[in-house]
């Protein structure tokens, strides 16, 4: 089996270099502003940021994916361009257009816009979202991570800030941000994703051996996301041994009463705590795969509220706690005509807006780091979002 494995990751390796090899050769400088109108700043994340862009050929509206040279190497921009656009023809994985090219100090490449922005800006904190669109994301986010296991990959990120929305009812959401992914059998030797996301065995790394990635990292990412959606708030805050909350988890594990759980899920219904308990084995060889879901669809999902005396939007520890999710969900902005300026700094500083044609009043700040002032307009017609990177602890 080991043997099989090790075979296949090669195969997908030497599928990948072929890739990344094709598009070094198209990767070519380029003065953005021939090519594209910067509308406005969509996100920011570790190594960049994402730009709602007018193509000036064809007018066609789209991301631009802009990551520092001075934070990203060339092989590393192309390894995540290449994995982005090999997965990209699945439904529920971002399209990702084949245009590549460099700055004097950036490297950008393009994907689709996602008109709603992500998960994580739908939930309404300590009481997530309605069941029905929870499960609608839930079979949605698992045929996109069977997809990705199929390709021989490890997204490494599943939360709900790199699910994108492309309706109001999620009929159709996307899974986003490759800048984490790896071959399945890959060693890493630290932590990556943010914390509440992470698998238990994430603690375990130690140099010189290292852990060997594979897809049940995925789905343990995978069942966290279903409890934030459904609930709100994050199930724990670390998988670590002095996370109360992680601990209670571990011992309900090794004692499974589905009747009798730790109060954090008793907010999931009776039905599908086995579920949770399959995707969230602590033992990462009895972890279900990501389709495990489809066998509850018929069940109820959400359990008992509690009833809690504050607003929950004010003192939910679901929008305080992580500094990561705060950050992934941009700007959310409302439909205003109110006009901002926004520094492109060292990450995009060959970036100038062309604000013609805008109706919007515009106000300026100086830049930072004495660049070239750039005034990025909110459009009111558009709230887009696309999936930030992650600062890798």
């Amino acid at each position: 089996m080991e043997d099989t494995m090790a075979s296949n990751a090669h195969d997908v390796i030497r599928v990948l270099d072929r890739m990344v090899s094709f598009h070094s050769q198209r990767l070519h400088q380029v003065d953005i502003r021939e090519h594209f109108i910067i509308v406005k700043e969509l996100g920011e994340g570790g190594f960049g940021k994402v730009f709602l862009a007018n193509h000036r050929k064809t007018g066609r509206r789209m991301a631009l994916k802009v990551m520092a040279k001075s934070r990203t190497s060339r092989e590393s921009f192309l390894r995540e361009f290449t994995i982005s656009f090999l997965l990209s023809s699945h439904p529920n994985i971002i399209g990702c257009c084949e245009i590549i090219f460099t700055t004097f100090n950036c490297f950008v490449f393009t994907q689709e816009l996602a008109p709603l922005g992500d998960l994580l800006s739908l939930i309404v904190p300590n009481v997530g979202i309605p069941e029905d669109v929870v499960k609608r994301c839930t079979v949605q986010i698992s045929n996109a991570l069977e997809y990705i296991v199929e390709k021989g990959l490890v997204h490494l990120d599943v939360k709900p800030d790199n699910v994108l929305v492309f309706d109001q009812e999620c009929h159709s959401v996307k899974l986003s941000d490759f800048g984490l992914a790896k071959v399945t059998g890959t060693v890493i030797r630290s932590k990556c994703g943010s914390k509440p996301y992470r698998a238990p065995e994430m603690y375990q790394i130690a140099p010189p051996d290292g852990l060997a990635v594979d897809g049940s990292l995925d789905v343990w990412a995978f069942g966290v996301t279903i409890y934030v959606l459904l609930t709100g708030k994050f199930p724990w805050q670390d998988t670590l041994p002095d996370d109360e909350e992680f601990k209670s988890f571990v011992v309900w594990q090794k004692n499974f009463e589905v009747d009798n759980p730790p109060e954090t899920w008793r907010e999931v219904s009776t039905g599908i705590r086995r579920m949770f308990f399959d995707l969230l084995a602590i033992d990462s060889t009895k972890r279900s795969q990501s389709a495990e879901v489809l066998k509850y669809m018929g069940e109820i999902w959400k359990g008992e509220t509690p009833k809690k005396d504050e607003e929950p939007i004010e003192n939910s520890s679901f929008k305080h706690s992580d500094k990561s999710l705060c950050e992934a969900s941009y700007l959310n902005s409302s439909k205003s005509d109110v006009s901002i300026t926004s520094s492109l700094s060292s990450t995009s500083s060959p970036l100038i807006i062309d604000t013609s044609g805008s109706q919007s009043e515009m106000t300026s700040e100086p830049q930072k780091d004495s660049m070239e002032e750039a005034l990025i307009i909110y459009d009111e017609e558009f709230s887009l979002h696309v999936g930030a990177e992650v600062d890798i602890e």
